[in-house]
């Protein structure tokens, strides 16, 4: 395939709309498609990376970096992307277990004692990482000043009673799953590294991706493209495809979703945590920062049968097929909808084929971004966007790149 350089401008109002990067032949409608969203203004900036048969086919960039819409987003720019950071943390501990520092069977209090608290003893390291262990709300208060110290947040973790009997359900441990990958990690590395410094030097350095857990000084801010966030006002007054159930138990005090939501950020949105503190704090539940390149370029060692990285086969399966659904059903006891979690990824089932394949895993995050790998498929996809939107998942900004996308493939198979 040949590549041919996008570059587009296009007026509205005061500034044009910017688009450039490259295509592959047979995928110039991926373009178009992306252009819309940018268009119609509804995303301040984007960018989107994807691979196909381990060949970069799409890299996009657009729009701004910045509200006033003074800063371009280019090739080099990375920004948080909140939830996308958990299928980060489920590919460090994937390599943590290709390198034997624990299975997926094992026992958490088998690594960690002090977690056997309130009966958590007999949770696997699968049911935690596939956020069905009670966890989602923790009674510890967070503030952006704590955020970063896991000795105490992973004290506060062990001695949490569970929301939920622990295999029965599962629910958005929005920050929580960051800090138990982390702990797992750094009580079985010979190193003693934490989840930011293993991700780093075990899957981004060898990669050559742009991709952070805990943003190092080195990296230049400007390259950071802010975010527009919304107020929690906003799901009510511009209400797309949230649940409504989860948009009035956000606002409620008490509720499982305001306390798993709310912590540390009360009622103030998403979007204050675009900030210095978080983006150091290695946060690796929505703390990691990212180039859609760097998240692409991650995921397509998993569609490449993840050697680069030292992934042995059998965690490709346990990727793959996916963990053991909750005994109760897949309904989040977080976000009041169907999710299917697992292994730190969020997989396709019957209410969101995100991908053509079973086999994908991957992440969505507030706003609308998605990251993920298709094994069978051979495809690894990175939209992420700074203009966080209102919906559940397949954001209609994202989705139509997605499906202009798989629309080529249909047409070159």
């Amino acid at each position: 395939m040949t590549h041919g350089l996008v570059s587009a401008q296009r007026a509205l109002g005061a500034a044009p709309v910017q688009v450039g990067g490259t295509v592959a032949q047979g995928f110039e409608p991926v373009v178009q498609a992306f252009t819309a969203a940018l268009e119609a203004r509804t995303a301040l900036g984007a960018a989107c990376t994807i691979y196909h048969r381990g060949e970069k086919v799409v890299d996009l960039q657009g729009g701004w970096k910045t509200t006033d819409r003074t800063r371009a987003w280019d090739s080099d720019t990375a920004t948080l992307v909140y939830s996308l950071t958990k299928g980060l943390t489920g590919i460090a501990a994937a390599v943590a277990v290709s390198r034997g520092l624990f299975s997926y069977e094992e026992r958490v209090a088998d690594i960690w004692p002090e977690f056997a608290a309130h009966g958590k003893d007999r949770m696997s390291v699968g049911e935690a990482l596939s956020e069905q262990g009670g966890l989602a709300a923790i009674d510890f208060k967070l503030t952006l000043d704590n955020l970063a110290d896991e000795d105490a947040i992973a004290a506060a973790i062990a001695a949490q009673k569970p929301n939920w009997t622990p295999g029965e359900h599962a629910g958005n441990h929005a920050y929580t799953l960051g800090w138990i990958a982390s702990e797992l990690i750094r009580r079985r590395d010979p190193q003693g590294r934490n989840l930011g410094r293993f991700f780093a030097e075990e899957v981004a350095a060898p990669l050559g991706a742009d991709v952070w857990i805990g943003l190092p000084e080195s990296v230049d801010r400007d390259r950071l493209a802010r975010i527009k966030g919304f107020k929690l006002q906003d799901l009510f007054i511009h209400h797309t495809t949230m649940p409504w159930a989860l948009t009035f138990e956000m606002c409620l005090p008490g509720t499982l979703a305001f306390r798993t939501l709310n912590n540390p950020l009360i009622m103030q949105g998403p979007g204050a945590l675009d900030c210095e503190q978080f983006w150091q704090s290695g946060q690796g539940g929505a703390g990691g920062i990212a180039s859609a390149d760097g998240l692409a370029k991650v995921y397509q060692a998993f569609t490449a049968g993840g050697a680069a990285l030292g992934i042995t086969p059998e965690v490709m399966r346990h990727l793959t097929e996916g963990h053991k659904r909750p005994s109760k059903g897949l309904k989040d006891k977080v976000l009041s909808a169907e999710m299917y979690y697992s292994l730190g990824f969020e997989k396709p089932f019957e209410q969101w084929e995100y991908a053509r394949t079973r086999s994908a895993f991957g992440s969505f995050a507030v706003g609308g971004s998605l990251a993920y790998a298709d094994p069978q498929d051979e495809v690894a996809y990175a939209w992420i966007t700074n203009t966080l939107g209102t919906g559940k998942w397949d954001d209609p900004r994202e989705k139509i790149v997605r499906e202009a996308f798989y629309s080529c493939l249909e047409n070159i198979a």
